[in-house]
Parts: structure tokens; sequence; C-alpha cells
């Protein structure tokens, strides 16, 4: 039996409008959601990218000076270098690193009888921080450091360094003892719209 046409009925315009506004506002809260969860997942990778890079940053920089050692270099006309040398930033392109030393620890490729020693340093320029590893212990006229950064929007590198006896100093060293080495290193580092960091490190320990 045939349904006569009185009793075949289908939608109301007012009713694929109403939903049709209710797939809209569905779709509209999901893609919200969606927008919220991408957002918020970029924002903890920036975080979890930062965080890592600041770790790796201050365990290079204590492997370093764990490794340090009191051994003196030559500079261009063979002048002896103190083992340690450390002062405040100088932002200008040519400047002396903030820090630098020989240390030990360095992996020696095969059976080479050379030492396992490199000179390294540590200098702020243009917003990076820079870790500097030269050729050789003694400074060429020609010899350039290899420069690794460790990180970027770098505001401050500000350093200082313990004596034995106990105080603080801005430059190092401080006597005419060119082996002397602090036996401590405070660095502070502030990141552009981030915070200071400080960290203190025993030096070849």
């Amino acid at each position: 039996m045939r349904a006569s046409p009185a009793t075949i009925r289908g939608f109301t315009l007012l009713e694929v409008l109403v939903a049709v506004g209710i797939f809209a506002l569905t779709s509209a809260m999901a893609y919200a959601g969606l927008t919220r969860m991408l957002e918020t997942r970029e924002r903890l990778s920036t975080e979890q990218q930062f965080w890592r890079g600041l770790t790796l940053a201050f365990t290079q920089i204590e492997d370093d000076l764990a490794q340090m050692r009191p051994r003196t270099g030559r500079d261009t006309i063979g002048n002896h270098q103190p083992a340690f040398r450390g002062q405040p930033v100088d932002p200008r392109a040519v400047s002396e690193p903030s820090m630098q030393f020989i240390r030990a620890g360095v992996f020696v490729l095969g059976e080479s009888s050379g030492p396992d020693l490199a000179k390294v340093g540590y200098r702020l320029r243009e917003g990076r921080l820079l870790r500097l590893v030269w050729p050789a212990l003694d400074q060429a006229a020609v010899a350039e450091p290899r420069e690794m950064p460790l990180l970027t929007n770098v505001t401050a590198f500000e350093t200082r360094f313990r004596a034995y006896s106990g105080n603080w100093v801005d430059r190092w060293p401080v006597g005419t003892d060119l082996r002397e080495i602090p036996n401590a290193v405070e660095i502070k580092l502030t990141i552009k719209d981030r915070a200071e960091f400080t960290r203190v490190f025993l030096v070849n320990q």
C-alpha cells in the first residue's frame, strides 16, 4: 500500500537552518579547542627546547671548568700567558673572551701520542653565547678559534672568579703567578624575555 502524498513529509526550511546552525556551532567549538591544543603544544615545545638548551649550555661549562688544568700557554710572540684568564664582557667583535683556559679530557682519535688537552673559552657576541675552541694550545699569529653557539637571545653574560682566599673578583689572574687558577666561577646569564640565571661551578674538581 503506497502512502498518499498527504502523508509524505520532508524537513522544513526552519529545521534545516537549525540543523546547519547546530553543526556550525559544534564545528566552531571543535576548531577552537583544536587551536588551543595546538597552541599549548607549541608553547610546551618551545619551553622544552629552551630549558634543554639552557641545561646543555650549563652542562658544557661545568664540564670544561671541571677539566680545567693549570697549564700556561704562549701568545703569538712566545710570552707565557696565564693558565686561566677571565674578565668582564666586552661587546666589541675583536674583544678578548670572557674566559679562556686549557682543559683536559679531550677525546683523541686513534693512537695519537698528542696530549688530550684543548684551549677553550667563552664569549658573548650579538646576543649569542659562544664556546670557543682553538686549534692549538699555544696561540699562533693566524690561529682563529672555532665558534660553537650555545645559547641565543642572551642580553648579559657576567662572570666572577673566587680565589682560594674566599674573595670574589671580576678579573683573573689576581697575582703574578701565571699558574694560579680560581677555585670556582660564578656565571650569570640573562635571557631576553625570560629571566636571570646564576650558577656557580667548581674549577679543576
